[in-house]
């Protein structure tokens, strides 16, 4: 019960953060509404790592390669996230979170390059997760250049592009966190993650010359509030793994994010999804908690 408690509440505040990253990209810009986040969950997660007493982690030699892997998560997490934050701004969230989502099947598809083997039951999630992403990408084209409630929806080609490189991105910061997970505590790694995720950002802006700070301090409230979320999405799986069997249960209930922040756009922006895009997700997720479940993720 516990599992499948910490799996929710990770899946509740990620998909909620989505949500309001969706919200401030659309007003600030992807790259500011990141830096704001990352720099208070950054920060959130430095006081975790003091209070839990692992921080000479970071200054043993021994760990280099961990602490170096663990930058390299960071930075890919850095890319993954803006351009994920950036396709919520000009697309729809009911397109862009389930290609996220999807990201498991490049992590499997590392995998098998590296000569690791597949099982069936793998081959055949893989084909499913694929099919969902070709379902939810390709049912939105009678959209591109609409106008809805809220905002202008940019080309849904160019957002499906986006989204695949993002969930590209993403794959290889969550393969780049297991690895350094092998030398380093999990609590280490996330640090270095959204550590070093914070600096990128904030080069990025820097070499864009775009304004760092938000247009006003009515937008630090909100920062508090999203990188709360995101802290405590990571922080929930942590607690809701234990070493055992059990953990597969966390990372599937945990994967379901997208279904929140979906939900959202529906209530709260109007979107709508087809019937074959409802098919798409639900395709989606079931092969991805189907990786999960076998291990690969």
């Amino acid at each position: 019960m516990l599992n499948i408690f910490m799996g929710a509440s990770s899946a509740m505040s990620l998909g909620v953060g989505d949500f309001m990253a969706s919200q401030s990209s659309e007003r600030i810009g992807a790259s500011r509404a990141l830096a704001g986040m990352l720099f208070v969950s950054s920060v959130v997660l430095t006081a975790f790592l003091v209070i839990s007493g692992k921080t000479p982690d970071l200054l043993n030699a021994d760990n280099a390669s961990g602490l170096l892997l663990g930058v390299f998560h960071g930075v890919s997490m850095a890319f993954a996230l803006v351009l994920f934050f950036h396709s919520m701004s000009i697309g729809k969230l009911t397109v862009v979170a389930p290609i996220i989502a999807a990201h498991p099947v490049f992590i499997i598809a590392f995998a098998f390059l590296a000569g690791s083997s597949l099982t069936l039951l793998q081959l055949v999630a893989v084909a499913i997760v694929l099919t969902g992403v070709a379902l939810v990408g390709s049912c939105a084209h009678s959209d591109d250049g609409n106008t809805s409630e809220t905002k202008k929806y940019k080309p849904t080609k160019q957002v499906v592009g986006m989204s695949l490189l993002s969930s590209l991105f993403y794959a290889s910061a969550i393969v780049a966190l297991q690895q350094a997970s092998q030398t380093l505590s999990d609590l280490p790694v996330l640090w270095l993650g959204r550590t070093f995720g914070f600096l990128t950002i904030v080069l990025v802006i820097l070499c864009k010359r775009q304004p760092l700070l938000p247009p006003s301090a009515k937008w630090w409230p909100f920062f508090l509030l999203h990188g709360l979320l995101d802290s405590g999405g990571m922080l929930f799986i942590l607690l809701g793994t234990n070493g055992t069997g059990d953990d597969a249960i966390t990372a599937v209930v945990a994967s379901t994010f997208p279904v929140i922040t979906v939900l959202l756009a529906w209530i709260y922006l109007k979107e709508r999804m087809t019937v074959a895009q409802i098919f798409g997700g639900v395709s989606i997720l079931a092969g991805v908690a189907t990786l999960i479940a076998t291990g690969s993720h």
